[in-house]
């Protein structure tokens, strides 16, 4: 199994346990709301950090399977090779942010060490470190997949 496959595999993981963690907690939050006298004060917290994890797998495994928004019906009323350019373009303008997005993500992990989460008391880091597995996903799918045209994908 080469690393990129791996890699692909773990995101979808990451992607399904998450989704069902924070399905799992918002159905305990919603159970404690109406059953119990006082619903349990870490269940929002924590799917919000699901939630966050859950995008942030699924991020990469979007941009692989080309379901980010895009004006494909533009971009066909190019010629052919004005279709390659643009496309090659948009690769890399869009590389180039995720990069630089994915730097500033890891310094936003960083000023994570020093705080702790208010309700359980995790450092911030747990939270944050969200944020640079998107880009790392995004980055490592964009740079796995070459350029592609810009018709719909097929559902």
């Amino acid at each position: 199994m080469s690393l990129f496959k791996f890699f692909r595999k773990a995101m979808k993981w990451g992607t399904i346990i998450s989704t069902l963690l924070f399905v799992g907690i918002t159905l305990v939050q919603i159970y404690g709301r109406f059953f119990m006298t006082k619903a349990p004060s870490w269940t929002e917290e924590a799917a919000r950090v699901a939630f966050i994890y859950a995008i942030a797998f699924a991020a990469g495994l979007a941009v692989r399977g080309a379901y980010y928004v895009n004006f494909g019906f533009l971009v066909e009323k190019f010629s052919q090779k004005n279709q390659e350019l643009l496309q090659y373009f948009i690769w890399i303008i869009t590389s180039l942010f995720i990069l630089v997005f994915t730097y500033h993500a890891f310094e936003f992990l960083m000023m994570g060490t020093v705080e702790k989460s208010p309700s359980l008391k995790y450092p911030m880091t747990i939270s944050f470190s969200g944020i640079a597995i998107m880009g790392i996903s995004i980055l490592v799918h964009l740079l796995n997949e070459k350029p592609k045209n810009t018709k719909m994908p097929k559902q």
